[in-house]
């Protein structure tokens, strides 16, 4: 956990609260002691960004809707439910490999010289 804060902007309570919703769903397993930490139980292949992102931010429910909704609510929210549909395929089409892979292959791209 330290890691991750120290190089991105997370609290460490809220990552901790991230981490063990991860646990709990069976993503990461926590390893006690001086070479503790989380590590992933399955392959990052096999973890789906939309996995992650469901256990963080929660399923994403319908709102209901009130007795009887304009035309003008209901042309609103068949538009957000396209957005949300479209938003989960692409979500379910990347895994945590593909984010490493991403990002190794940007950082390639401008390489860091020191002297």
């Amino acid at each position: 956990m330290s890691e991750i804060t120290s190089k991105q902007p997370i609290p460490e309570r809220y990552l901790e609260q991230i981490l063990t919703n991860l646990r709990r769903a069976g993503v990461v397993q926590s390893q006690r002691g001086s070479k503790g930490g989380f590590v992933l139980v399955r392959e990052p292949w096999q973890i789906t960004v939309l996995e992650i992102v469901t256990l963080v931010e929660g399923e994403r429910k319908e709102k209901e809707h009130s007795e009887a909704p304009t035309l003008e609510r209901r042309l609103v929210h068949e538009i957000w439910e396209q957005a949300n549909v479209a938003s989960m395929e692409v979500l379910n089409r990347y895994t945590l490999q593909d984010l490493c892979q991403e990002r190794e292959a940007r950082l390639q791209q401008s390489p860091m010289y020191y002297i």
